[in-house]
């Protein structure tokens, strides 16, 4: 039979190794645990994240359309509820999950087209300025004698713009500013942008040739599921012929790009074009490239393609039927400034449309205000109204009704169209408009809720 002594040794040494199997236990729990919370802590690709760093509380919208687009945050009051790491760690998966269900990239409405310009410089990045240095145009009408402000603006702090951009005066060439627009529209539930477009060499008066710009969106754009088309400018001796040599261009250098923007048409994908200021071609001349039987065809071949013309005047709807297009647009953001632009025409442009076999697309905007460039052109102001404008743009363009919807724009800063965020600031004895009391990115979730609503059928 053991002794004491014998028993009391075995017992303390039992109780060292259970100790010992219970620390390394613990150890093994505690890593899993870590690693664990860490892998789910990194399921968002920062990509995703929203960046509207200074977004304040939209008021009177409905919560629903906005905070659900947002990363909900685990503050100090939600962590007090928490009882232990386990409910913590489902309470962060839960949170995590739902993020990664609004932001991915299928959820974005490949039939809202946003119009976005590519044509501002800075020093910095292109030598001087562009665009934010724009001249004050002179008045249209030969018989308007008063006096006008004249010259060009002086950026930093005077630009040619009613408004002021958060970003301040930028480089479109800047990639922090590439990705910063393109997460901004990504998150507004934008799927497709136009860019303002010009072939090689060419550009408009006040800013640098736009072509080098594309391949560089066309990059970026992957990393948000988004799509890039071309905004047809009316470069200087556009005819139908070098029209068609420029089609083959874009077709050779970015159409295999799988960020170029394609729309299936029967058993085809191809790709869209946006040509502003089409009426400048005769119709005659137009069917020559969009006829199956004119003379320099592209129907059938490797550079069709959907084009859309620009509706101005009530003739053009016969006008653009008669030349081939396959649908037509309206851009202008101001409210009666033209017969396309105005609200009340729209329902008719839809069933004439529909009839037609023709595609509407209606463009709105948040408003209009140009004076900065144009300080004649006041009675084609449009106040932004808090929003109501807006709203009442997509309300009708929406029931007219429409497939797709264009906006006017994203950074036209010149004409006050821009939904990207805008802040308050003074330059000498002007001050700028601004969102106020609104938040800066207002126009942006108006238009993320409005995408929403076209995609799901619920217009509001």
């Amino acid at each position: 039979m053991p002794s004491l002594r014998w028993v009391a040794v075995r017992l303390k040494r039992s109780a060292s190794f259970v100790f010992f199997i219970s620390f390394v236990a613990f150890i093994f729990v505690s890593c899993f645990m870590f690693f664990n919370n860490k892998s789910v802590g990194n399921k968002i690709h920062p990509a995703r994240r929203k960046t509207f760093d200074n977004e304040q509380p939209v008021q009177n919208l409905p919560a629903s359309k906005f905070t659900s687009s947002k990363p909900p945050t685990i503050g100090i009051g939600s962590r007090d509820k928490i009882q232990n790491k386990t409910q913590k760690t489902v309470e962060i998966k839960n949170v995590l999950s739902s993020v990664d269900k609004k932001r991915n990239k299928s959820s974005l409405n490949y039939n809202v087209h946003v119009f976005y310009y590519a044509w501002y410089g800075s020093p910095e990045f292109d030598g001087q300025w562009w665009h934010w240095n724009h001249e004050y145009i002179p008045p249209w009408d030969k018989n308007d004698h008063k006096v006008y402000p004249t010259g060009s603006h002086v950026p930093t702090t005077d630009v040619g713009a009613n408004f002021y951009p958060e970003l301040g005066p930028y480089s479109s060439k800047d990639p922090q500013i590439v990705d910063k627009h393109l997460q901004m529209i990504a998150d507004a539930n934008i799927g497709v942008i136009s860019i303002s477009w010009y072939p090689p060499g060419q550009a408009d008066e006040n800013g640098p040739p736009s072509d080098g710009i594309v391949p560089i969106l066309l990059d970026a754009a992957l990393k948000y599921g988004l799509k890039i088309c071309l905004h047809v400018e009316p470069y200087e001796g556009r005819s139908i012929a070098n029209f068609r040599k420029h089609l083959r261009y874009v077709s050779e250098t970015y159409g295999s790009h799988p960020a170029y923007y394609k729309v299936k048409r029967g058993s085809k994908n191809l790709p869209l074009f946006y040509i502003y200021d089409s009426y400048r071609i005769t119709p005659t001349e137009w069917q020559r490239i969009f006829s199956s039987k004119g003379d320099l065809s592209v129907r059938n071949t490797e550079l069709d393609a959907i084009f859309i013309g620009l509706l101005v005047e009530y003739k053009h709807r016969f006008d653009i039927k008669k030349a081939g297009f396959d649908g037509f647009y309206t851009y202008f953001a101001s409210n009666g400034f033209s017969y396309g632009s105005s609200w009340k025409n729209w329902k008719s442009l839809a069933s004439y449309a529909f009839k037609s076999s023709l595609i509407f697309i209606p463009s709105v905007g948040p408003g209009y205000m140009d004076t900065r460039v144009r300080a004649w052109n006041g009675k084609n102001t449009q106040p932004r109204r808090n929003g109501i404008y807006y709203e009442t743009a997509w309300r009708t363009a929406s029931t007219a009704p429409a497939k797709y919807v264009s906006v006017t724009s994203f950074n036209e800063w010149h004409e006050g169209t821009q939904i990207e965020p805008a802040i308050p600031m003074k330059c000498g004895n002007y001050t700028y408009e601004s969102y106020l009391p609104r938040s800066s990115s207002f126009y942006l979730e108006l238009t993320e809720k409005w995408s929403t609503q076209l995609a799901n059928k619920t217009i509001s």
